[in-house]
Parts: structure tokens; C-alpha cells; sequence
């Protein structure tokens, strides 16, 4: 094998790998419900732009006043909020944080600490990410999006509830 094939070879086995990533980023969102609301063909322009990141109990994802330019969704795991050193949730498999950034035309600080309570995998995608989205794919994040804030926004009406109580 001379020089030129081996450099061949290398490429194609890089590719293939490269594919293989892109593949397995599609498959681990599209088993995670917050995708549910995105048709594949629209959610593999989403997984290009996704990041899969693995967190170790303990490590922290966020901090509070740190500058909001990525968005979490968690695939698998849990994690503790803090807002000024004091537990306001916990962050489950299939629910977001960061999603302000969609929202802002000015950068924004995070609002929350948010500490993985257990081994946590995420799908990180930078605010530079979500602006390369058109068309289609953009509108079904918007739609997954606003479906996980609706939920939390029950979640809080029920804790308010509570707290009347």
C-alpha cells in the first residue's frame, strides 16, 4: 500500500466514524421525549448542531450569573436547581434548561446553579447552533420548546397551589 492509498483509507475509515457519531447524537435524541414533537427527517438538522456531553455526580452544569449561550436537553440522568444557594427543583431525563436563550436578543446570565445528582447525558446545542436551523427544523424545536415550558409552567401552578394550601 503506498502513501496515497493509505491517506485514502484513513479518510474513508474517518468518515465512516464521523457518520457513525452523527448517527448515534440522531438515535440517543430521538429516543428522548422532549424531541417527540420533531419528525426524524426534521430532527437530524437538530442532532447535526447537538453536542452529547456526559456529566459525573457532582459536576456542575450551570452557574448562576455565568453568561446563557448553550441549551441542555437531558437524555438520561438527574439534577439539582439552586437558585442563590437554595433548592428550587430538579432537572429529569426529557426536560431543558436554558431554553431563555431562544427567547433573548441580548445575552442573558443564567438564572440558576444546576448540579448533576447522578450521572447525567445531555444533548448540549449552542445558541450558534440553533441559528443555523431554518425552516421546518426550527419550527419543530420552537414546538418542542414551548411544550416543555408549558409543562413547567404547570409544574410551578401546582407548586404555587401547594403553597397556598
Amino acid at each position: 500500500m503506498n502513501e496515497l492509498d493509505a491517506i485514502q483509507a484513513s479518510l474513508a475509515s474517518f468518515t465512516k466514524r464521523l457518520d457513525e457519531v452523527s448517527n448515534d447524537r440522531f438515535n440517543e435524541l430521538r429516543k428522548c421525549s422532549f424531541f417527540d414533537p420533531i419528525p426524524s427527517e426534521w430532527l437530524k438538522p437538530v442532532a447535526e448542531q447537538a453536542t452529547i456531553r456526559t456529566f459525573s455526580a457532582g459536576d456542575c452544569l450551570t452557574t448562576e450569573g455565568d453568561e446563557m449561550n448553550t441549551f441542555f436537553v437531558f437524555l438520561f440522568g438527574t439534577a439539582t436547581v439552586y437558585f442563590n444557594k437554595k433548592v428550587v427543583g430538579t432537572i429529569r431525563s426529557g426536560e431543558c434548561i436554558g431554553e431563555g436563550m431562544f427567547f433573548a436578543n441580548e445575552n442573558l446570565s443564567r438564572s440558576a446553579t444546576v448540579i448533576a445528582d447522578n450521572q447525567v447525558i445531555a444533548a448540549e446545542i449552542k445558541k450558534t447552533g440553533v441559528d443555523l436551523l431554518r425552516g421546518e427544523s426550527k419550527a419543530y424545536l420552537d414546538k418542542a420548546l414551548l411544550l416543555a415550558l408549558f409543562k413547567k409552567l404547570l409544574n410551578a401552578n401546582r407548586k404555587i397551589e401547594e403553597m397556598l394550601r
